[in-house]
């Protein structure tokens, strides 16, 4: 596409965002307005940087310590950086095959890379958006190698982004990112043979160095791609000049952009926090009367009688204060009309809705005794059906193709090696081994205990019973659903070798158990046929 359809594009994506810019703003004034900055204001290429943003005033940070926890929560729960949280599972393959081993390896490596670049810097950035506007986009890059560093994860900010569906099945695979930079750093960023920097901008580099230029970088899956092409498409342009000046491309998406509730027919979203904001609104309203009228309350509120000697103007009512009256009257207290005890009420039972809303009376650790072990098990189970649903649209819109795109960056570079030929054809799934996702198959584990329990017992009466049930495909799936690394488990082959060496372990053992027991008959008929002989 040229620069010009390129610009058409942004303007009707500018269009169909707007509706949406107010209610993220509104979302980020009342919790964290210094991440939101410029949202509503910062999208019309004309006054671009020269805008501002009005924030609100924050009487409440319950809202702000809500979305902090959920956020938090949200994090820890799918990509922690302690312990290994995905992993690629063969279709039809045992646990314990090369092919297997070679995923788990990879994998292992993967997540290494991952969190020895930059991602734990901004994962919790990452959830904090998802919170507050419900949707955030990654933009994953190959890193420098010579530094250590495999990937280059970068947020960017909603306020300059633009997304759309080529499909038109609801998968944002279309993104449209403007930017700024000085004449100086565009001539600097776009060095490539093939660039092609505006000859005003090249001028303005030398004469002006700080002067700001506006860009777009688009992109965009290729229809239909050349043998060469990526399948992915990028291309950067100027909005002053409406030209190309870079065309390059991925092999993968390389913008994640996960949302909390799919609108029908949008690429936007709204998150949890919007859901919060009356409340929390009604709550600042109150808390901003209480303040007001905490002064009065404090000090007291004063009647005063101009009798000729007192002058209620110019009075000033304070500790230490000497105030000259006529007679006792002159001054006098007045009882407040407010009542502060309905206040406190109303503020309590506006924080613990705000707190329901978000989940955060749920996610909050509880104080009092330690719970027994049946109470967590029932906390547990409480979250995850809580943060169940939300987890599942995080699992396809945010963590496989992010995976997807960090295993492709890894397998260019020759990071992970060559697969074993017995795998080329073969299919493969990614797996999520986080805490959430192991909480998620809590159920299935517990089924299969209590199911286990039973047998075992009704064995006692009818033995015959347990030969319904599989223990070794019992005891896979099990180190499945616990996400046990598959290089610990024994194959087929490898089960049967040991349960053959077994048996003629035990066979050997039998026999020399007879041989010894001979031996003692033969001493002793030996020592008996002497006690006769004697």
């Amino acid at each position: 596409m040229t620069g010009k359809q390129h610009v058409k594009i942004l303007e009707a994506m500018k269009e169909k965002r707007r509706p949406f810019e107010p209610l993220w703003q509104s979302a980020y004034d009342n919790t964290f307005p210094i991440l939101g900055q410029n949202i509503t204001d910062n999208m019309s290429i004309d006054i671009m940087g020269n805008s501002k943003t009005k924030t609100a005033e924050i009487y409440d940070a319950t809202l702000k310590d809500a979305c902090r926890l959920l956020a938090s929560s949200l994090t820890s729960g799918t990509t922690p950086a302690n312990s290994l949280w995905f992993g690629n599972e063969l279709y039809g393959e045992a646990p314990g095959s090369a092919g297997q081993k070679y995923l788990d390896k990879a994998s292992e490596v993967i997540w290494k890379n991952i969190h020895n670049c930059n991602f734990d810097d901004i994962s919790y950035l990452l959830m904090l958006h998802f919170v507050l506007a419900g949707q955030f986009c990654l933009y994953i890059k190959e890193g420098d190698l010579e530094k250590g560093q495999l990937y280059d994860f970068v947020l960017w900010h909603l306020r300059s982004c633009y997304f759309a569906s080529s499909k038109g099945n609801g998968e944002n695979d279309t993104v449209y990112r403007v930017f700024s930079l000085t004449a100086a750093q565009a001539v600097n960023s776009y060095t490539r043979r093939t660039d092609k920097v505006p000859q005003k901008i090249q001028e303005d580099a030398i004469k002006k160095p700080n002067e700001v230029y506006w860009f777009c970088q688009a992109v965009y899956p290729r229809t239909n791609p050349k043998k060469h092409e990526h399948p992915i498409a990028s291309e950067t342009f100027s909005l002053a000049t409406k030209t190309i000046i870079r065309k390059s491309g991925y092999e993968e998406m390389p913008c994640i952009i996960p949302r909390w509730l799919q609108v029908s027919d949008s690429a936007y979203c709204l998150g949890p926090a919007d859901d919060a904001l009356p409340d929390h609104k009604t709550l600042n309203k109150a808390k901003e009367l209480v303040f007001d009228n905490a002064e009065m309350a404090i000090a007291g509120m004063w009647g005063m009688v101009d009798d000729g000697t007192l002058n209620p103007k110019t009075v000033v009512v304070g500790a230490r204060r000497i105030v000259v009256v006529g007679n006792k009257d002159s001054i006098f207290p007045l009882k407040p009309g407010g009542d502060f005890n309905l206040a406190h009420l109303e503020v309590n039972t506006l924080q613990k809705q705000i707190r329901r809303i978000m989940m955060s009376d749920q996610l909050h650790p509880e104080d009092g005794p330690a719970m027994t072990a049946y109470e967590t098990s029932v906390k547990v189970r409480r979250i995850r059906e809580i943060l169940g649903p939300m987890y599942v649209g995080l699992q396809s819109g945010y963590l496989k193709p992010f995976v997807g795109r960090c295993f492709g960056i890894a397998y260019r570079k020759g990071i992970i090696g060559e697969p074993p030929k017995e795998i080329e054809n073969s299919l493969s799934k990614i797996k999520f081994l986080s805490p959430m996702a192991k909480a998620q198959k809590l159920e299935d584990i517990s089924a299969m205990d209590r199911f286990e329990d039973r047998l075992l017992q009704k064995a006692e009466a009818k033995p015959d019973i347990i030969d319904i049930y599989d223990m070794d495909k019992a005891g896979k799936k099990r180190a499945e659903l616990e996400g046990v690394p598959g290089e610990l488990l024994n194959d087929e082959d490898e089960i049967k070798d040991i349960r053959k060496k077994r048996v003629e372990a035990r066979q050997a053992a039998m026999e020399q158990e007879k041989k010894d027991q001979m031996q003692k008959d033969i001493v002793k008929g030996k020592a008996s046929v002497r006690q006769q002989a004697s």
